[in-house]
């Protein structure tokens, strides 16, 4: 019905338009034609005279000759013009002009916005196309490894490795360890996907954050140990927050462990702490490791995006970890901010939501 509205209105503006365009062409037609004639008459000392109803008369009816022929040569080209912006994809952003006598005017600015707007879409799905062959890429590359892995590890096996036990315990624990990194990286994508699908519902509870920090530390501090890292928490009086505790312990978990992989070679150390602000919580989580360069920033949070990929890949972990503290991060309607400096350290923070009063 809007369209249809629109359609008419501007129809009608074209009728006025090309009509008064007429009249303005009309007078000037005839205002010339009864000056030459005059001019033509008096050199030849002919008597000359027309009465203003004669005047009248003769300019309606090149009036009426220029409108006719202005709606044969623009009112069709305008229609079909007009049905194609209609029949456009982008059609609901078009608007003809209030501002603009002139309809061709309007119709000019839709067409324009209509080539920045196909324009904008077509950067858009380049770029998805291209997200999409680095995400098949990236996939392909993260599950090749590990079954190739275990391919070799079973082969040798076969080939008489079995009957070894020098060897045999030693590649089943091996294709154990690649099966289990197979296993985390197609359940990481279920989670990402189910978050991106909103089939996965937070359940949120009130719960002390710096108990849950401390849980973490303490399931990770073998691991930090073995790369020289220390924790240090920095804690104040209990501190409430309303989340999903077990998402929160994901996000914990992969930025602890995250800090532990980008280590300065001898170990380093990372700080957490809390901040009660006036209407949320912040948590920080800073390390003092290799850093992070400005350009890779942007992209830190997509799937399976390595800042240094030989570092990731010889640390373990799918390359889904950030991914995934982003989207439980969004989904509690919170967000997650990064800070890197190379060489100096990198500072994670994000927001909490306060239990109700």
């Amino acid at each position: 019905m809007v369209k249809h509205d629109q359609t008419f209105l501007s129809v009608k503006k074209l009728i006025i338009w090309l009509f008064v365009l007429a009249s303005v062409l009309g007078l000037i037609i005839t205002a010339a034609f009864i000056a030459f004639i005059w001019f033509w008459a008096g050199g030849r000392e002919i008597e000359f005279e027309i009465s203003l109803s004669h005047s009248i008369l003769l300019a309606s009816a090149i009036i009426f000759f220029n409108f006719s022929c202005l709606m044969i040569v623009f009112y069709r080209p305008f229609i079909r013009v007009r049905k194609l912006i209609s029949e456009s994809p982008f059609s609901d952003s078009f608007s003809f002009s209030a501002r603009s006598f002139n309809p061709f005017v309007s119709i000019m600015g839709s067409i324009k916005k209509n080539n920045e707007k196909s324009n904008s879409e077509l950067e858009k799905l380049n770029k998805l196309e291209q997200y999409r062959r680095e995400y098949i890429g990236n996939v392909s590359h993260e599950l090749k490894t590990p079954i190739f892995n275990i391919q070799g590890y079973i082969a040798n096996l076969l080939d008489g490795g079995l009957e070894d036990k020098k060897i045999n315990r030693h590649f089943l624990e091996k294709a154990d360890k690649n099966v289990d990194r197979m296993i985390n990286i197609v359940m990481d994508l279920q989670t990402i996907s189910r978050f991106e699908a909103s089939e996965l519902e937070l359940e949120k509870e009130p719960f002390e954050i710096f108990q849950l920090i401390e849980d973490v530390m303490e399931t990770e501090k073998e691991n930090a140990a073995k790369n020289q890292i220390t924790f240090e928490l920095f804690k104040g009086r209990e501190i409430m927050v309303n989340a999903d505790k077990f998402r929160m312990r994901q996000v914990i978990t992969n930025l602890l462990v995250n800090s532990i992989k980008y280590s300065k070679q001898g170990g380093g150390e990372t700080n957490i702490r809390v901040y009660d602000l006036e209407n949320s919580i912040k948590v920080e989580i800073a390390d003092n490791g290799i850093g992070i360069d400005e350009k890779h920033l942007p992209r830190i949070f997509e799937r399976f995006y390595r800042v240094d990929s030989s570092r990731s890949r010889e640390k373990g972990g799918s390359g889904l970890g950030l991914a995934i503290v982003k989207h439980v991060i969004e989904a509690h309607d919170e967000s997650i901010e990064v800070i890197s400096t190379p060489g100096v350290g990198t500072v994670f923070s994000f927001s909490l939501s306060k239990p109700e009063k």
